[in-house]
Formats: structure tokens, sequence, C-alpha cells
């Protein structure tokens, strides 16, 4: 009896002393959303990064930035239109884990610049850096620095009687949320 009392408290024991998974396994996909402040205007976006081999990864993100416009739409009360860009990019940064507070990363890719509304699509490129502060175990503050090159000006073409100045050199400041 004493012997199946003892195999009974091991088997009881055992899991609690012994945990079958690692408390500070990486995470694999990080999701976020920003504002930004840049040379420009004011944008604002959501993103996410699947990583693939220690700190290497993917990510896409969708912005739109409120761009200003000189001159009016046939006398309306137009000054700004909504662009929108949609970016995929290589990641590189520390593994996401429990232990690690600050994340510093880099990233940089291919981003489509679309004036829905006005002239279509345009091509560019973008490079940033950042940093992940993770406050608690799923949400972090993100602060990134990002330049991006690539689109073009309305005037091209004179279609629109409007003036408008090309993102072709953007840098912005973002501070954001990143959530695992």
């Amino acid at each position: 009896m004493k012997k199946l009392i003892a195999i009974a408290a091991l088997l009881l024991v055992a899991p609690i002393v012994a945990s079958a998974q690692n408390s500070d396994h990486p995470y694999h996909v990080e999701g976020y959303m920003f504002v930004a402040k840049t040379t420009m205007s004011d944008a604002g976006g959501v993103g996410a990064e699947v990583f693939a081999y220690k700190g290497f990864g993917v990510g896409g993100e969708f912005e739109v930035t409120r761009m200003p416009i000189g001159d009016r739409f046939d006398n309306s009360s137009i000054d700004w239109v909504g662009e929108i860009r949609v970016s995929t990019n290589l990641y590189y940064g520390l593994p996401s884990t429990n232990k690690n507070r600050f994340e510093p990363f880099v990233t940089g890719g291919m981003t489509i610049f679309n004036l829905p509304t006005i002239f279509g699509t345009a091509m560019g490129g973008n490079l940033g850096c950042g940093a992940n502060v993770w406050l608690v175990k799923h949400v972090a503050l993100r602060l990134e620095f990002r330049a991006t090159r690539g689109g073009r000006s309305l005037s091209e073409g004179n279609f629109y009687p409007i003036t408008y100045a090309a993102p072709e050199n953007v840098a912005s400041f973002r501070i954001g949320v990143t959530f695992r």
C-alpha cells in the first residue's frame, strides 16, 4: 500500500515540478498599429511580421497618408487626398521572446503607392529601423524611423489642375503598439 501511495504521489507531483514547455519560447507572428508624422503630412496604418528563422522574417503593411494638394478640384473644398501605401518587407531583429524587453530591428522592401481616385499606382522602396519596447507580455511600444522613396507627381500628364508635391523622398517617425 505504501508503494501505491508513493507512485500516486510521484505521478501527481511530477507534472508540477517538470514543465513540458519552455517558458521563453520565440514568438513567430507579431502585428502592429501605428501613427506617423512624415515630412509631407500625417499617416496611420497596420502591419504584421512573420518570423522564419532566428530573427529573420517577412512583413506586410497597409498605410494611409493624408497628402496635401495645392489647388482645389473644380472649385470644391478638397485640399488633401488620401494616399494608400502597401509595403512588403524583409525584417531582421532580435528573436521575440519573453526575456527580451527591448528588441531593435531593421526592415526594408518594396512599396506600392496608390492614389485611387486620381492617378493610379507607382512603385518605390522603403528602409527603416526601430525598436519594440515590451511593456507587458503581449503588448509593446513600437518606435520606428522609416524612409520611403518612390511615387510620382500628379502634375505628370496635366490631367488635373492641381499642384502636388510628389512623395519621392518621405521620412517618417512612427509610434505605435505591437501585439504578439
